[in-house]
């Protein structure tokens, strides 16, 4: 029977190629999507799953509160894990991480600026089970000025041999000796490391119980759960912390976060690096589900549309004796067998598509996605979703036919089948349209973010590293040297360039309006008198740093305006500073000596935060202002300066609003994601709208020939057809455009600064799927209009 089924199915789907092809077509694009972004959703969850221990590993964050400011961070104080080992008895075993931003490393008289390269703990091998091509786990970090690379720094670095025991140079001074290779890290980890030092060098103020710059991985005992550990790290920091958290008015508080949840679940300042949102996966994997729905609903569409021409077929059937199950089985097989083509194309299409998702998504999925047992347990729900949700609802339809009403011609339509096919157009759209508008929203708040005010001139900027105090110290001569070019504007200096996230926040001591001095946490940069003036910022009131650092400039702080507006000051001007100098709590004292305008120092996504600048010479970033004419040709100057001056140094360089737009690349990649699935919904929805068209046609063929007898023209005709499903597009309108402006309302709340939703950014979504849709009704209408009214007339 199944055998008879299948080879019927077969028979039936190469007498209707037309049919056939737009089905198959429809739910390719359905399968293709859904099997993408399951692939999508599944590599987000996979973040640092691939650690054997990966259930017992935690990493400790801390939740500081001064005063009203509140620090929400992913560190903790460097002995941290070794209290909870040795002193306490809590833990199996930890490991620190601290470092990862850019640092100038040196091979043989060549230098290199680079990357995610941490100082860590000898247990690192032990805790995280990344690949050591070259050395041992257990002892490649035990000695002090050892290093473990990856093997792209490896291939770098020493191109003509292997790295193994060779030295270089880290900050231009500290020799290192590489003691491992390790393979390149994987895109699906939060521990992302080409270079490990050994702990123990460059370490200068790590022990201290008030400073917090290491991540800390503890590592469970085998049957402890957190809220065992979470009391004794309170009891650690009532010993340890409270002393001197309270002579701040301060207090702190510890909390576990599983290994795992970091991509995902994250919300601290200061991540190590960038980070998913769980938000966007729930998002993915109701998209992927409804546009497999989508494709089941055209299937529908397109099958209750060919009722007409089968229902002499099951009439017939019916009349040799078919019972209504056995063409139940024989709809439904053929539903099955049209899935298994599309899957069978799909896999194939997929396949070739990977590489070209992995790069638009920034994903490391596997090609051989096959090889894994949740993929074959996917694909086989995937046909049996499309051939049973898909050809259910035919089979029941085209199976309730009267063998003697179809053989005699006078099969009715259902106007209640008709209302559903409408009821299931109507929600294609909808799902459709919402998709649209909400991928239209995205960009035009990416958009909104890069034109935004940022309170500086970022235009024809250009950064330069400062790597090193030999370097730094000849600021001046490279400055002046710059400043002789006729295309160099201004140049200052900064540890604080806006878009590089390299201010700091600390805890100082400051003059409330009332006169009192209280503690506070807030940002905080150093730059010379040249910073501002380069940027473009002004100074609205008070003085800029004088050009010389004496006494005045060295014990004067600038604020921003948002501080002026937390401290409540009226005359700001004059105010006091006491800064924390060392860790026995002294000070030195600063004074307010100017206001400058408020301006961004980080991504658009975070409001401007009250803002201490301090005066330095000595800064880590050089920014030069260009002007507009023969850009490249003054970059070429700037560059061939650079060298002469600083001759063991590469010449490394951004523009400062590449830096914002870095703070962008994660939601423009999921928007252009979001884009391309928007538009293969509409594609689907479109086939669901032939089908309907499809069968409209057909129903209203007679009723086309009499009104064509009696003078409509071809106009008349097609304005007739279309304008019902314009109808069916309007109300799917009103359906999705008010669920997606609650939606993305939701989503530009994550945003410190957004755009308001505009009203245009729907009437073009609307405007963009009418035009699409009536393209798409077009050729039945038109065919038709134009066909001969007396074939239509004559059939009965």
């Amino acid at each position: 029977m199944l055998r008879n089924y299948v080879t019927v199915a077969i028979r039936n789907i190469q007498n209707s190629p037309v049919y056939s092809t737009i089905n198959v077509l429809g739910l390719t694009i359905g399968i293709v999507s859904s099997i993408l972004l399951f692939l999508y959703v599944d590599f987000e969850r996979s973040y640092d799953k691939f650690h054997i221990n990966k259930d017992n590993i935690y990493r400790v964050t801390t939740q500081a509160t001064v005063q009203d400011t509140e620090l929400n961070v992913p560190l903790a104080p460097s002995l941290t894990g070794a209290t909870l080992m040795n002193e306490y008895d809590a833990i199996d075993n930890f490991v620190r991480l601290s470092g990862g931003s850019e640092m100038l490393v040196s091979v043989d008289q060549e230098y290199f600026y680079e990357t995610e390269i941490y100082q860590t703990d000898s247990s690192f091998f032990n805790i995280f089970d990344f690949e050591l091509l070259e050395g041992d786990r257990k002892t490649c970090l035990t000695e002090s000025n050892t290093m473990v690379i990856s093997k792209s720094l490896a291939e770098k670095w020493f191109p003509n041999g292997s790295a193994m025991g060779k030295t270089v140079k880290t900050d231009g001074e500290d020799t290192k000796i590489i003691t491992g290779i390790m393979a390149n890290p994987v895109i699906n980890t939060s521990v992302r490391a080409h270079g490990l030092l050994s702990y123990g060098t460059n370490t200068q103020g790590q022990d201290a119980w008030g400073n917090m710059n290491d991540q800390i991985f503890i590592v469970l005992k085998q049957g402890s759960t957190v809220s065992e550990v979470l009391p004794v790290l309170s009891q650690m920091y009532d010993k340890y912390m409270a002393p001197i958290y309270e002579k701040f008015g301060a207090s702190a508080e510890f909390s576990l976060q599983p290994l795992t949840d970091i991509h995902l679940f994250s919300n601290f300042d200061f991540e190590m690096g960038t980070v998913g949102n769980i938000n966007y996966l729930y998002i993915f994997s109701a998209i992927g589900f409804f546009m497999l729905l989508i494709a089941c609903i055209n299937y529908m569409n397109l099958a209750t549309a060919r009722s007409v021409a089968r229902s002499k077929e099951v009439g017939i059937r019916k009349a040799m004796g078919s019972y209504k199950t056995q063409l139940m089985g024989q709809f439904v097989t053929e539903s099955i067998v049209i899935a298994f083509l599309a899957l069978v194309i799909s896999l194939i299409l997929t396949f070739f598509v990977i590489p070209t998702f992995n790069e638009l998504a920034n994903l490391e999925i596997s090609q051989n996605f096959m090889n894994d047992p949740k993929m074959v347990l996917v694909l086989v729900g995937v046909i049996l979703f499309v051939g049973l949700v898909g050809g259910s609802y035919p089979a029941f339809y085209l199976s309730r036919f009267k063998a003697a009403e179809v053989l005699k011609g006078r099969s009715k339509k259902s106007k209640g089948n008709e209302s559903l096919r409408k009821v299931l157009v109507v929600a294609q759209f909808a799902i459709s349209l919402g998709m649209v508008v909400s991928t239209w929203i995205v960009f035009d708040q990416l958009d909104f973010l890069r034109n935004k005010e940022l309170g500086f001139n970022h235009e024809q900027v250009v950064t330069v590293a400062l790597e090193g105090e030999q370097v730094r110290a000849k600021l001046d001569v490279l400055a002046a040297e710059l400043l002789q070019s006729p295309g160099v504007e201004s140049v200052g200096s900064g540890f604080g360039v806006p878009g590089t996230n390299s201010m700091s926040m600390s805890g100082i001591k400051v003059e409330s309006a009332d006169g009192h001095l209280i503690e506070k946490i807030f940002q905080n940069i150093t730059v010379d008198n040249q910073y501002f003036p380069t940027l473009e910022i002004p100074i609205v009131q008070g003085r800029n740093f004088l050009p010389q650092v004496g006494n005045d400039t060295a014990s004067s702080v600038i604020v921003n305006q948002e501080m002026v507006r937390e401290m409540g000051w009226e005359n700001p001007i004059g105010k006091r500073f006491e800064r924390f100098i060392n860790d026995d709590l002294e000070t030195k004292a600063f004074t307010v000596v100017g206001v400058v305008r408020d301006y961004h120092l980080i991504s658009l996504q975070e409001p401007i935060s009250p803002l201490v600048v301090y005066n330095g010479i000595n800064n880590g970033q050089m920014i030069v202002r260009l002007k507009s004419d023969g850009i490249s040709n003054t970059m070429s100057e700037v560059e061939g300066i650079f060298k002469s001056v600083v001759t063991n140094r590469p010449f490394e360089y951004a523009f400062l609003d590449q830096g914002f737009q870095q703070h962008y690349e994660a939601d423009q990649k999921r928007g252009e994601v979001f884009a391309i699935f928007s538009v293969l919904t509409i594609a689907i929805a479109c086939l669901g709208l032939f089908g309907l068209a499809s069968y409209t046609a057909e129903a209203r063929r007679k009723e086309i020939g009499i009104r064509k007898v009696v003078g409509a023209n071809v106009m008349t005709i097609i304005i007739m057809m279309s304008k019902d499903f314009l109808k069916l597009i309007i109300l799917s309108m009103i359906v999705a455009f008010p669920i997606a402006y609650y939606f993305m309302d939701q989503w530009l709340q994550d945003f410190a600064y957004a755009m308001e939703l505009k009203w245009t950014s729907f009437a073009l979504s609307a405007l963009f799927t009418l035009v699409i849709a009536f393209a798409t009704v077009l050729y039945h209408s038109l065919r038709s209009a134009v066909a001969n009214p007396s074939s239509a007339i004559r059939d009965n």
